[in-house]
């Protein structure tokens, strides 16, 4: 069982062998002067040096169970080659504590677009926040925090 953030991360980067992997949370607090979660999104997104100008008003609303199918992809498959990571046996433990660090009416982002053809979810297209070939990940909001799970790979 992960007992913090740390040993959250400590995993996801000893783990996931390919790409690069970012997660970060931060408690809204810190956005006090900030009227609205598109802003707040975007302050977050520039302190963990993302691109947020480039999705900025094209985020994709997702309910909790597609975001856990995006956390449980990319912490399972590269995106570039479809090649299965070490982090796959961990992957639902995984995406469950990230998931469970908000409230349960939290609101969750994502930049893509995903398939589920023939039992497989995958990504079809996005909009990059990276300056990686491939992105994605989910981008959570409640009313105490704001975190974010995402992945990048190159072909």
């Amino acid at each position: 069982m992960i007992k913090n953030h740390e040993e959250f991360n400590e995993i996801l980067l000893a783990k996931r062998n390919s790409g690069s992997v970012t997660c970060s949370f931060k408690d809204m607090n810190q956005f006090v002067n900030t009227t609205t979660n598109e802003i707040a999104k975007e302050l977050f997104l520039k302190e963990l040096g993302l691109k947020p100008k480039r999705i900025k008003g094209n985020w994709k609303q997702i309910d909790q169970s597609i975001a856990k199918k995006i956390l449980e992809y990319i912490l399972s498959m590269d995106m570039a080659y479809d090649i299965e990571l070490e982090t796959k046996p961990l992957a639902n433990m995984l995406s469950n504590y990230f998931l469970n660090e908000f409230l349960s009416n939290a609101i969750y982002y994502t930049n893509g677009d995903f398939d589920e053809d023939d039992g497989f979810f995958r990504l079809r297209g996005w909009q990059s926040i990276t300056d990686s070939t491939f992105d994605t990940g989910v981008l959570v909001i409640d009313k105490n925090n704001i975190g974010i799970l995402w992945a990048e790979d190159n072909d």
